[in-house]
């Protein structure tokens, strides 16, 4: 068995030797995945939650890898950069590092209170809509009462526009890492 917190090989039991986190009818390492995990969760329409996966805390961390780049090319430009060329950069290259560093910036930050938060909210709500970005590199789903959030592959494929689903999903990064169909 492996523990969904720290995903270390521990014996069954009711908590992790390693980090003390419950185990509980959790049976295998993808959580969100497993019904079983779902099922563990009352069926209110109030949200609960699920320990984030290894895969998705290092979906959450590559999401943060563009703010160090960007910082990284601003403090080039403004130090390094004219002495190689024998000029002065033009304004307008450090000022748009500086709305991309905000930006990306932005967007860590909000990966960054997931990843502290450790796990995903489970909620039942309505798939209104589900499309892809034109050239398909990006899914989106709309949901009656979550609003827009952008939706993982494998959350993609499971929905149903149109039905009721058991969703797990990200807040501030507002991604859904999984769907399941109700009824």
């Amino acid at each position: 068995m492996h523990c969904p917190n720290c995903s270390s090989q521990v014996p069954p039991g009711p908590m992790c030797p390693h980090c003390n986190a419950p185990l509980e009818a959790i049976p295998s390492a993808t959580p969100l995945s497993a019904p079983s995990v779902f099922g563990m969760l009352s069926s209110s329409a109030g949200p609960g939650s699920v320990p984030l996966t290894v895969a998705q805390k290092a979906r959450l961390i590559v999401d943060c890898l563009p703010l160090p780049f960007f910082v990284l090319a601003f403090v080039f430009c403004v130090t390094v950069l004219d002495d190689i060329v024998g000029a002065r950069p033009p304004v307008a290259l450090p000022l748009f590092l500086g709305v991309v560093i905000l930006i990306v910036g932005f967007t860590a930050l909000q990966r960054m209170r997931d990843l502290a938060s450790g796990v995903a909210l489970v909620q039942d709500d309505l798939l209104q809509r589900s499309h892809r970005s034109r050239r398909g590199q990006h899914c989106w789903g709309t949901f009656a009462q979550l609003g827009k959030l952008s939706l993982t592959p494998k959350a993609y494929h499971q929905g149903q526009p149109g039905r009721r689903h058991r969703v797990a999903y990200s807040p501030a990064s507002k991604i859904v890492w999984s769907l399941e169909p109700l009824g």
